[in-house]
């Protein structure tokens, strides 16, 4: 129901955006522009006056900034917006996906040349929907950024106003370090929105379906199955910023994936009790997949979210314990604590009778059960061997 309202609230507002358009800003239907740009497999059609267009800025400073953005102020982006808008409303884009849409679509309309007349269009889009958008600059270039509540790692921050500001720029460029920023002292949204991160659902993206054949130990004996994913959804993940390990847990999966797994595992759970099914869960994802270190395998930190280790080759704790959470959550619909060492990530299951290593927590008793290993055993209830003694905080809850 809260997603609907949000839904709803954003319907309205686009439509009164619409209604209320200053004819300066739409131009004349007679010269609209339209392409299809490639998003995730999804053919999306955009249209655009080419009137729209921003000159060069000749140099970075606040007084041609200024001028820039009157300009951009006066241009005719509502085509482009409009067209945004919608596909936002169709496909179910979250926030962050939003701003890929715009931005690609205007590198399509720059033909892929004047970056800094590509940044501020964008900035004034953000400013049109109601986001604190601000800009900066340094060094002849032009950077977005926009408040968001949400917590970010490895990306560039700002703080003015108390307030903390992602520098949208940066993800797609390289920045140069930490070398210093200028704030432009424009600011005509001081109040606007939150810009949102988290996927709390998967957009409407054109399904693009990868079979894969799993193999995995119960209590010593090979089970295997084929299974079905959405590339799409591993594609979203390649270059999305670093969020909260949580949010990464929360993250639902496809209906690709789910049609696909859950009857397989359902099957395989019939006439078990509640302790044999975790098992088979834990096996599961404990075997199933190769184990690498981030670090090994893509040479940075790569939180995953459940999907995505069907789209790789190898995953780590943190990967196998999104997807855990995925079944436990989805299959079984047991409470659960997500359980953070300094260097481990795993899951605890509320459960009053398994027996075990447990901890309680707000009146529940929860059960280690850890989706990583040891690979070739099927027990739960075992503090991850070598962190008996260690200390761990939780870092989420389900139920």
């Amino acid at each position: 129901m809260k997603n609907l309202l949000v839904r709803l609230v954003f319907l309205v507002f686009s439509v009164v955006f619409l209604v209320g358009s200053d004819r300066s800003d739409v131009g004349e239907t007679t010269t609209y522009n339209r392409f299809e740009v490639p998003f995730y497999g999804q053919p999306v059609p955009i249209e655009y006056d080419p009137g729209m267009r921003l000159p060069s800025l000749q140099s970075i400073e606040h007084a041609n900034i200024r001028s820039a953005v009157r300009r951009a102020d006066r241009s005719p982006t509502r085509p482009l917006l409009n067209s945004l808008l919608a596909a936002k409303e169709r496909y179910e884009l979250n926030d962050f996906l939003f701003y890929k849409l715009a931005r690609l679509s205007l590198r399509v309309i720059y033909e892929g040349r004047n970056r800094n007349a590509q940044e501020l269009g964008l900035y004034k889009m953000l400013v049109d929907v109601g986001f604190d958008a601000r800009l900066t600059f340094r060094g002849g270039r032009v950077f977005v950024n926009v408040y968001t509540s949400e917590d970010l790692f490895e990306v560039p921050i700002i703080d003015t106003g108390n307030r903390p500001y992602a520098n949208l720029s940066c993800m797609e460029q390289d920045c140069n370090g930490r070398q210093r920023l200028y704030i432009y002292d424009g600011h005509p949204n001081p109040r606007g929105r939150s810009f949102g991160f988290q996927l709390t659902r998967w957009p409407r993206l054109a399904e693009q379906p990868v079979d894969r054949e799993l193999r995995f130990l119960y209590h010593g004996v090979q089970q295997s199955m084929k299974v079905t994913y959405d590339k799409t959804m591993v594609d979203i993940m390649k270059d999305y910023p670093f969020i909260h390990e949580y949010c990464y847990l929360e993250t639902p999966l496809s209906n690709t994936l789910r049609k696909s797994l859950l009857p397989q595992l359902e099957h395989y759970m019939q006439r078990m009790d509640e302790q044999q099914r975790l098992e088979l869960l834990a096996s599961f994802t404990r075997s199933a997949f190769a184990y690498k270190e981030d670090s090994e395998y893509f040479g940075r930190s790569k939180p995953m979210v459940p999907e995505e280790l069907f789209g790789y080759s190898y995953s780590d704790c943190e990967d196998r314990s999104a997807l855990f959470f995925a079944l436990v959550r989805d299959l079984l619909d047991l409470p659960m604590a997500v359980v953070a060492y300094d260097d481990h990530l795993t899951v605890a299951v509320g459960s009053e009778t398994i027996p075990g290593d447990a901890f309680r927590m707000n009146g529940q008793r929860y059960v280690f059960c850890d989706p990583t290993g040891p690979r070739a055993s099927s027990r739960i209830g075992i503090i991850p061997p070598g962190y008996e003694d260690k200390k761990f905080t939780i870092i989420g809850a389900y139920k």
